[in-house]
């Protein structure tokens, strides 16, 4: 084998292991920084997955400007023709078209390493559950609050003082005998649901209102 060839091979393996190993370390950082939200598995993994993808990506551009073009053109073209929701969906996808311009330019060998490197990667971080432990004790739940007559601002400053995780406000529904505040928030079990009814009772000791609670 040409010892050209091989210093690419090692370079390319070199390269993608330093992203994967850097974006491992971030991953866990992101983790310590943002324990109280839900699903934030699937972010750690996708940083890992699409910065050892990027790593290929430039490795195939090189300084070939025609295939930068090519390349942000294909990405723009699946950004705004397909609703991609998951970060690990677009992670495969933007693999998909890095191997695939890898083998259009006839760098046969890299486009094999990217493939394989990257799929030992996905593998290995699904099967050891990279990320998901941190999170597996917390859930999200959509809450509604119904009141029969309060005032908007009262229930929307009580549910904010209650702060429960983080909580993010949906929809706010006005109707001629009630009115109802939806919101998100993240937390560890359904006492949290127990705790705000306790809280809002003694905010509106006079008041009816009902809470509904869906994990999402």
């Amino acid at each position: 084998m040409d010892e050209n060839l091989i210093e690419t091979l090692v370079n390319c393996l070199k390269g993608l292991s330093l992203a994967a190993f850097y974006n491992f370390l971030l991953a866990e950082v992101y983790k310590i920084m943002n324990r109280s939200r839900q699903n934030n598995h699937v972010m750690m993994q996708s940083m890992v997955f699409i910065s050892v993808i990027l790593a290929g990506a430039m490795m195939v551009i090189g300084n070939n400007l025609a295939v930068a073009f090519g390349l942000v053109g294909a990405v723009s073209i699946i950004r705004f023709r397909i609703s991609v929701n998951s970060f690990l969906d677009m992670s495969f996808i933007f693999l998909s078209i890095v191997i695939g311009m890898a083998c259009g330019l006839g760098f046969y060998y890299i486009a094999t390493i990217i493939a394989i490197f990257t799929g030992i990667i996905m593998l290995a971080v699904y099967f050891s559950d990279f990320g998901r432990k941190a999170f597996k004790n917390c859930m999200e739940l959509e809450i509604s609050v119904a009141f029969s007559k309060a005032d908007k601002n009262d229930v929307m400053k009580a549910v904010e003082e209650f702060g429960a995780g983080e909580m993010t406000f949906l929809e706010y529904k006005s109707k001629v005998d009630s009115i109802e505040v939806c919101f998100k928030t993240t937390c560890k079990d359904m006492s949290t649901v127990q705790a705000l009814e306790t809280s809002l009772k003694e905010k509106f000791p006079d008041e009816n209102f009902s809470i509904e609670a869906v994990r999402v």
